[in-house]
């Protein structure tokens, strides 16, 4: 393997330096990087005594992701060599490499210095690809669940129905239930902190379902996010309703030991990148694959750290 890319600035955490091996199989002539080279970077700075524990938890982290993840992971680990399972086709496992991009470059450096994409249109392709995994999420044998992509600028819908209070009334037509709340500030509003919605129907058609209401956070700042969605409470009435579930979605790998950060109730079920590839691994992909090697070349051509 030819190291393409710098080591991360925060070299001794293993997410990064997992995602940092995975960025370097994806630029590699050979499609592949291992832990060998990892640890000959590593002696720049650390002693053998600090590299070892260091290198088996980047192991552990790139084995657990193949064991959560499946088929929509697009690597293969042995415990040292990490290697591109088909690098002319990523079928079923765009979401995990569009979800590793966002999370590794950054959502505002890959805009404004790599220039690689639109900061805007990147968190509304990341709200569609959150939508379908919460659709799939609430599905059953028995009924397949429906989901909305509700966040601003709600691009793809109807240009009337646009606005806050008319995309309202869309939910409340689509869901057939709760009501919208009076409220004169509802014109100021794009979204009131509701990125998607999803909800599982009975087969009888009748009120009272499960719904999954989510917001989503692509940039680095995710940790900071503060629970935005509690202000739909003043628009529609979900709060006085059964079947309520909140969920967060990241495109970023969560290690365990951060999870508290994400505790329900304060945030929800969290949806971290192995969780979104797993219920994503449907998503064709198409509005994103024909980047990826734009943004390889001009990783390649950056070469440094992120």
């Amino acid at each position: 393997m030819a190291v393409s890319v710098g080591l991360p600035k925060d070299s001794q955490n293993k997410i990064k330096l997992a995602d940092w091996l995975e960025i370097n199989a994806l630029l590699d002539v050979d499609h592949s990087s291992s832990t060998e080279d990892l640890s000959s970077l590593l002696k720049i700075e650390y002693s053998d005594n600090q590299i070892e524990p260091l290198r088996t938890d980047v192991s552990s982290e790139l084995l657990s992701r193949m064991r959560k993840i499946g088929d929509a992971y697009p690597f293969s680990f042995n415990g040292k060599l990490l290697k591109i399972k088909n690098a002319k086709s990523f079928k079923k496992q765009f979401t995990y490499l569009f979800c590793l991009f966002v999370s590794y470059v950054g959502l505002d450096k890959g805009s404004k210095e790599l220039k690689i994409w639109d900061s805007k249109k990147i968190s509304g392709l990341f709200e569609k690809i959150s939508t379908i995994v919460a659709r799939n999420f609430l599905s059953c044998k028995e009924v397949d669940a429906q989901s909305l992509q509700f966040g601003a600028p709600r691009a793809e819908w109807k240009k009337e129905t646009r606005p806050f209070k008319k995309a309202l009334e869309v939910l409340r037509t689509m869901i057939n239930e709760g009501d919208i709340k009076s409220n004169s500030t509802s014109g100021q509003r794009k979204d009131a902190g509701l990125d998607i919605i999803a909800w599982r129907q009975f087969p009888d058609g009748r009120k009272s379902k499960l719904f999954l209401l989510g917001q989503c956070a692509a940039g680095n700042n995710f940790k900071d996010k503060k629970r935005d969605i509690e202000e739909l409470r003043q628009y529609y009435s979900f709060w006085d309703m059964p079947g309520i579930i909140f969920s967060f979605f990241v495109p970023h790998e969560v290690d365990e030991s951060d999870w508290q950060i994400f505790y329900y109730p304060e945030t929800g079920i969290l949806f971290d990148r192995s969780r979104i590839a797993f219920w994503a691994k449907d998503w064709d992909g198409l509005k994103f694959k024909n980047k990826i090697p734009s943004i390889i070349k001009k990783l390649k051509k950056y070469k440094k750290a992120l």
